[in-house]
């Protein structure tokens, strides 16, 4: 009988790797199977993150106004999704309005200015962004 502990360990699990199952729901025939593919929930397949933390820097913004940040993020591809948080308080009167990959390796965040009457001057501010690619 082989020893688990001493097998190589693989780098990732592929669609149709097997592994060895003990199904205790079943005491007759315990012993089992299960790909890859099975231990995933049904949907796209994740395979890529890619984690942005740094600064952005807001523009200018006049009252009512919008205008993009951007940020490079090597790796990215248009099509890509992207979460994104400032990691500092949100500035007064400051909205994400959207984010998006909108070349290879730049993410563009459109910030507005809500304030009815005073603009808002530039300001460079902590971020952390994570860029998800997946697979049907």
């Amino acid at each position: 009988m082989t020893n688990v502990t001493n097998l190589p360990a693989i780098d990732a699990l592929a669609d149709n790797d097997l592994l060895y199952v003990r199904d205790t729901s079943d005491t007759a025939t315990p012993d089992k199977k299960i790909t890859g593919a099975q231990l995933r929930p049904t949907g796209a397949k994740i395979t890529n993150y890619l984690r942005y933390q740094n600064n952005i820097t807001i523009p200018t913004l006049a009252a009512g106004a919008e205008a993009d940040g951007t940020i490079t993020i090597p790796g990215a591809l248009v099509g890509d999704n992207v979460l994104f948080n400032l990691a500092a308080v949100l500035p007064a009167n400051i909205g994400i309005m959207g984010v998006v990959v909108t070349a290879n390796d730049t993410v563009k965040v459109r910030f507005r200015n809500t304030h009815a009457s005073t603009s808002f001057p530039t300001v460079d501010v902590a971020c952390v962004a994570l860029v998800v690619r997946h697979t049907a």
